[in-house]
Order: structure tokens, then sequence, then C-alpha cells
């Protein structure tokens, strides 16, 4: 008896180190952005310890990699999770869940109340959707996506539809009719692509800009600086040259013989000289903090993909993402 629960707290000792180590492994692929791998590896991780904060590293990385509707999963198992066993996080995954929330694309694919589920068939992107999916709003991730099904006339039907961040989507699918006369398509068939979208619509929540007023403002400010320096360059070439002016016309080209007129001349120039440089290094000075306000004012969102997918009968692609 000894002897067995020795070895199982061996066991347990090297699960924890291999749990431990592809942890730190994750942590290192996805700070080099290797964001497929990183979140396979946080899984396994999961697999080994399940946990909330093995979750919550899940969540993140496909967060970071733009998979929004896995993201926005994981984060919700992480949170029922944590409600389960009054874990103080609770409150704090709940926020996190609620801030994705408007990000994460919404499609519904909607079918008739007569239509035959079973022979219609319909899957996404290969996975068979739940007949308890169809007919409401479910999330997924941006990008393309591929819907298949079985149309009223038997066969099988091949859509791709593109999908952005923020967006809500509603695709109409014709499936066979409940006790009609047509049969599944065989397994080997394989579907026809048709024009993509055909009964889409889609509409985009409206995202606030959180850092468009810094960077007007930097704008502004480095507008303002340029246009400073611009008449500090002017009136510097000005008095540089009436200084010179004087300086021959009443001093004999040397500072330390002007007559009195002279005196008054150079001495005026020297001041808007002066008076130039000061508004050189204050305008300088506003371009380079609207140069910081610019570019360090919050972007109106983390991710920045593009994707491309094939539209229509195949002649053609359909181009989206977030720049």
């Amino acid at each position: 008896m000894r002897s067995l629960l020795v070895v199982l707290l061996l066991a347990g000792a090297a699960h924890a180190d291999s749990a431990d180590q592809l942890f730190q492994k994750g942590k290192k692929l996805l700070a080099e952005k290797r964001y497929k791998d990183a979140c396979a590896t946080f899984e396994k991780v999961d697999s080994l310890d399940p946990g909330i904060g093995a979750k919550l590293n899940v969540a993140k990385c496909y967060e970071e990699w733009g998979k929004l509707g896995q993201a926005y999963r994981w984060y919700g198992d992480a949170e029922r999770m944590a409600n389960d066993t009054n874990d103080k996080r609770a409150p704090k995954i709940h926020e996190l869940l609620a801030t994705l929330e408007p990000d994460v694309p919404k499609l519904t694919l909607n079918v008739a109340a007569d239509a035959d589920r079973a022979i219609g068939a319909v899957t996404l992107d290969g996975n068979r959707i739940p007949d308890n999916q169809l007919n409401v709003a479910f999330r997924l991730d941006p990008g393309p996506h591929e819907i298949t099904y079985t149309n009223a006339a038997g066969k099988r039907v091949l859509k791709t539809i593109p999908v952005s961040r923020g967006s809500q989507s509603d695709l109409s699918l014709e499936l066979p009719k409940l006790g009609s006369n047509v049969k599944a398509p065989p397994p080997t068939e394989r579907p026809t692509r048709t024009e993509t979208p055909d009964k889409v619509t889609a509409t985009t929540d409206s995202e606030p800009d959180p850092g468009r007023t810094k960077r007007l403002i930097g704008l502004s400010a480095a507008g303002a600086g340029l246009l400073a320096v611009g008449v500090a360059s002017i009136v510097t070439l000005s008095a540089r040259g009436d200084y010179k002016d004087a300086l021959e016309a009443h001093c004999m080209n040397q500072t330390n013989l002007c007559d009195d007129e002279g005196l008054k001349a150079t001495h005026d120039a020297r001041s808007r000289a002066n008076v130039a440089t000061v508004i050189t290094v204050i305008g300088l000075a506003a371009i380079g903090g609207g140069a910081a306000l610019y570019f360090t004012a919050p972007k109106r969102s983390r991710e920045r993909s593009v994707y491309v997918a094939p539209a229509g009968d195949g002649r053609g692609v359909v181009v989206g993402g977030r720049f």
C-alpha cells in the first residue's frame, strides 16, 4: 500500500512538472507571437491540469491571435468554473468577457420551421451545427467561414461567408421541407459552391475611437509648431539681413564703429533674432509634443488582420479584415 502511495505521489509530481514545462513553453511561444503553437500548448496545459488559470491563458492566447470566438468560449469556461468554486477572480473574468463581447462576430443561420434539419445537415467549417444553434446568433472568429448544407433540390451547397470584427450577420438557408421526397446526397458528393453571400445581411456596431481626441490635439499642436518654426525662420532671415545692412551703412562693417542710427538698427535686429530663436524652440517643442500625443494615443483595436476568401463560383475573391 505504501509503495502504491509513493508511485501515485511521484506520478502526480511528474504530471505537475509536465504541465509547468508546457506552460513555460507556451509563454515563450506567445512572446514570439507564434500563436498557433502557443494556443495549442496552453490547451495541453489545461488538459493536464484543468483550472481557471489554465483556461484564462488559453483565452488570452486566442484573443491576442484574433480568434475572438474561441477566446470568448474559453473565458466563458473560466467564468463558469470560477462561479462554481466561488473563486474571487469571477468578477474580473466577467469584466473581461463584457469587454470582449462587442468585438466578437455573431452569425445567425436562419432555417424555416418546417425544414428537415436532419437531411439539411448544416455544417460550419466542417463541423455539424446542432439544431439548437440554428435560428439563434452564435459567436465565431473574424474571417471567412464555410457553410455547407443540403438545399431543397437535394444538392449539397457550399457558401463562404466573410465576417468582420463586431459584425452581426444573418444567412437564410433553404433546406428540404419535412415530408418531402428529397433524400440526403451520398457522402461522396462534393458540394457545389454558390454565390457568396446570397441572402446575407450584416451590420457592424459602431466602435468608438478612444484615441481620436488625443490624435487631433497632437496634430493641431504639431501643426502650430510647424507654423511657428516657419514664421521664426522668416523673422530670423529678415533680422540677419537688416543687421548686415546696418553694419555696412552705419558701422563701416565693424561692430564697434556704429553711429547712433547703426546702434539702434543692429540692436533691433538682434532683438528680433532672439525672439525668433525663442519661437523656434517653442515650435520644436510643440512638434515633439504633438507627435508624442499622436503616436501614444490608444488605438481603436488591437487586431489588424486581412483575409482573402473565394467568392461566388470560384471566379473571384472576397477581401476583408481590419486595418
